[in-house]
């Protein structure tokens, strides 16, 4: 090739690469960079602290509308945003051109403990609810838990522009690993703050980051609000070394359907002891003046359903009857609780709550309809009044821990016409939850608290142990963002009620429920609306056939305090005055069968013994005296009782005998009437068909036959044959004697004298003549 080939080579070549560069242009502007190789372009802070005016990035582009539930492809990494609030720039210095960083979902080193040293809490995300033009705000502590010195600390803010499309998707944001290289994401960065001096070990420092609403980078579009997950990372130069996730709730304008969500605070006091009970039974937990004073639970409870009327309570009447009648701040709370209840939504429970799984395992309906009657009694227009609320007594809440079938049918059985349930209960199929109220089966209507937002309000720890309660809010609202988006049949209803012993951390809860009344995809809403609300069709899976619950009181001891009960209404039906026996009886006997007892059972189960001996011993005054050794010698005849009354009033009873063989049988006695303070004899017709010594039992017993006393026994010499003998003699000498004047009067026959004797005699008989007139022989 000559000289002047080669010179005229270098322009084609030239354009060449030209062209082959307006070809890649035009691809770069047709197809969309993903986020994360974006976010890998952009360098990560070095170890040194950012300057202090770093020149912002170029403002990002307009993004490109995205799939609602994907990350939107034109949202781009926020830049900086500011001295206190720094995201890295497209460049941090000279050298980095030549330094390539970690990706946002990458780590340089893969090494990292799962254990991060520094723990990261978020104080506050504000605003709560994020619109469009809105800066957001993050405040954080950062703790040092290890044993070695962070040289420099700093907190990123991170969004993932993804939208959680259900409520499983927001578990697996918060459950992927926080240790870098674990493969869990963590979102971009989008602006962060440097902490002004190293921390040290069991040091911490708190940090607020901004993210300017231009760095956002969220969509203004009516169809896009919802959650996005929102991660707090703190770092050691490039290194991490702590996370926390969350969620910011982003909420441009437009029209956004509603959830609705009822909660229902339990008003419920600790296990009680009833009067006139013998014997020392310690009460587990605090006792009623400390649960109503100064951080009681229910002076918090009471704290709560003051401050949010749409609060729906659950009542214990046994509890407001118990603090009326007492003296102090449980007299006050007691009349503080009337007001608050007064013209809101109030459940009153069974009188003294009793466990519905012990009655429904002991089969026992009747101490269930006790327990119901006793509280209607007991509020605003019963006969008692002694705990005088204005609330409904067909609304019955299952212990737990989970309810089964036969505490379900218990529950319509003695009449209920709903049954609050425990979270986890009637599961879904398909494992998204539905709206709470359900079909419980048999006619009932089951209430099902959602399971994730009543561990919010009970320990949230337990969800995640850096909980505070910026997150706790965050994590309600996503919840409820997700169930209002994903409702198809109107506003789904769902239900928060804590268990019988919460003690709310009141500032946890008003922050929860303000931050729900004032998102636009939710609202507080009262018990009576949910139970007018539609049932949810979500396919369920059915209550158990029966479980097991260690703590609820056995059938045994269940079936004891039944019988107990009975046996003493049972005698005091015979007197005219059957008050006076049976007052207190009910509540002696449902004390026992208290829902907050399990915290003890073996304080429980000598609970029961006292109150079973002092319902027994109500049923005494009432006495059938013993009997001699009873001579019967006919084949027919009565034993006569003696019955004693020791009572105020007159008592009608019956006595049953009941011989021990077959040689003596004994009838019914006719009812008694014993007057009160005297006594009365009871005959009872026995008939004899042989002679024997026999064993006779009796006992005492009502009209119907319910045994009043103890049986008394005594021996019966049935001889009948001696009475037999003595009237078969004398029927056979009349016999004989009536034979022998038969026969001699047949042989003697009729004499001739005495015939004649009758002749003469029938022949000198003439009649007299009529007075005045002829003889007849004359005329």
């Amino acid at each position: 090739m000559s000289a002047p080939a080669r010179r005229r080579t270098p322009p084609a070549l030239l354009a060449l690469l030209v062209l082959a560069g307006l070809l890649a242009g035009v691809v770069g502007l047709l197809v969309p960079t993903a986020p994360d190789a974006r976010a890998a372009t952009t360098p990560e802070p070095t170890s040194s602290p950012a300057p202090a005016d770093p020149s912002p990035a170029p403002a990002p582009a307009a993004p490109v509308d995205p799939s609602p539930t994907t990350e939107p492809p034109g949202e781009p990494a926020a830049p900086g945003a500011g001295p206190a609030a720094t995201a890295p720039s497209a460049r941090t210095g000279p050298s980095a051109s030549a330094t390539r960083t970690p990706t946002d979902d990458e780590d340089e080193d893969e090494d990292d403990a799962a254990a991060l040293p520094v723990r990261v809490q978020v104080l506050d995300v504000a605003p709560p609810v994020l619109r469009p033009g809105e800066d957001l705000t993050v405040r954080v502590l950062l703790t040092n838990t290890g044993e070695d010195e962070v040289a420099a600390p700093r907190a990123y803010v991170r969004i993932e522009r993804i939208r959680p499309g259900t409520r499983a998707d927001l578990a697996t944001w918060l459950d992927q690993p926080a240790a870098a290289g674990g493969g869990g994401r963590v979102g971009s960065r989008a602006a962060s703050a440097t902490a002004p001096d190293p921390l040290a070990p069991g040091a911490g420092v708190e940090l607020t980051v901004t993210v300017p609403a231009g760095d956002v980078g969220l969509l203004d579009r009516p169809d896009v609000w919802g959650p996005r997950g929102l991660a707090v990372e703190a770092v050691d130069g490039s290194r991490r070394v702590g996370l926390e996730r969350t969620f910011v709730l982003w909420a441009p304008e437009g029209a956004i359907p509603q959830a609705r969500v009822s909660v229902l605070a339990p008003v419920v006091g600790p296990p009680a002891v009833p009067a006139g009970v013998d014997g020392d039974v310690p009460v587990p937990g605090d006792g009623l003046q400390t649960l109503v004073g100064p951080d009681g639970r229910l002076a918090d409870v009471l704290a709560v359903a003051r401050a949010h009327p749409d609060v729906s309570l659950a009542v214990d009447p046994a509890l407001v009857a118990a603090a009326r009648a007492a003296d102090g701040e449980a007299g006050t709370w007691a009349q503080e609780l009337l007001a608050v209840a007064a013209g809101r939504d109030v459940m009153v429970l069974p009188w003294g709550d009793p466990d519905l799984t012990a009655l429904a395992h002991a089969g026992t309906p009747d101490l269930l309809r006790a327990a119901v009657d006793r509280s209607r009694a007991a509020v605003a227009g019963g006969d008692r009044q002694d705990a005088p609320l204005a609330g409904r007594t067909d609304v019955l809440w299952a212990p737990g821990p989970s309810t089964d079938q036969p505490t379900a049918a218990l529950a319509a059985d003695a009449g209920a016409e709903v049954l609050v349930l425990r979270p986890g209960d009637l599961p879904p199929r398909d494992g998204e939850a539905g709206s709470a109220r359900t079909d419980a089966g048999g006619g009932l209507v089951g209430l099902v608290p959602d399971e994730v937002l009543t561990q919010l309000l009970i320990d949230p720890t337990s969800l995640d142990p850096d909980a505070t309660r910026a997150t706790v809010v965050q994590r309600v609202l996503a919840e409820l963002s997700v169930v209002a988006r994903s409702s198809d049949d109107g506003p789904q209803h769902l239900l928060v009620a804590p268990p019988r012993g919460w003690t709310p951390d009141t500032e946890v809860v008003a922050a929860v429920l303000a931050a729900v009344q004032d998102a636009p995809w939710s609202r507080l809403s009262s018990l009576s609306s949910l139970l007018g609300a539609s049932s949810d069709t979500t396919a369920r899976t059915p209550l158990p056939a029966q479980t097991s619950v260690e703590a609820a009181l056995g059938p045994e001891d269940v079936r004891r305090l039944a019988g107990s009960r009975a046996a003493t209404q049972a005698f005091a039906a015979v007197t005219t005055d059957a008050d006076a026996i049976v007052e207190g009886v009910d509540e002696a006997v449902l004390a026992p069968l208290a829902t907050a007892w399990r915290a003890d059972p073996a304080a429980r189960a000598g609970l029961v013994d006292s109150v079973t001996a002092a319902v027994d011993a109500r049923r005494t005054g009432l006495e059938l005296a013993q009997p001699s050794t009873q001579n019967i010698i006919s084949a027919s005849g009565e034993v006569r009782y003696t019955v004693r009354n020791a009572l105020p009033a007159d008592a009608t009873v019956r006595v049953r005998t009941t011989p021990r063989k077959a040689c003596l049988q004994a009838g019914g006695s006719e009812a008694v009437v014993v007057p009160a303070g005297g006594e009365a004899a009871v005959p009872v017709p026995v008939r004899a068909t042989a002679n024997c010594d026999v064993e006779v039992e009796a006992v005492l017993t009502s009209a119907d036959g319910v045994e009043l006393s103890a049986p008394v026994a005594f021996l019966a010499r049935v001889t009948p044959t001696i009475e037999s003998v003595g009237t078969g003699v004398v029927g056979v000498l009349l016999a004989v004697g009536l034979v022998l004047g038969i026969v001699r009067t047949v042989r003697r026959g009729q004499s001739a004298r005495r015939g004649a004797r009758r002749v003469r005699e029938e022949e000198g008989t003439r009649p007299l003549p009529v007075l005045g007139g002829t003889p007849e022989g004359d005329a």
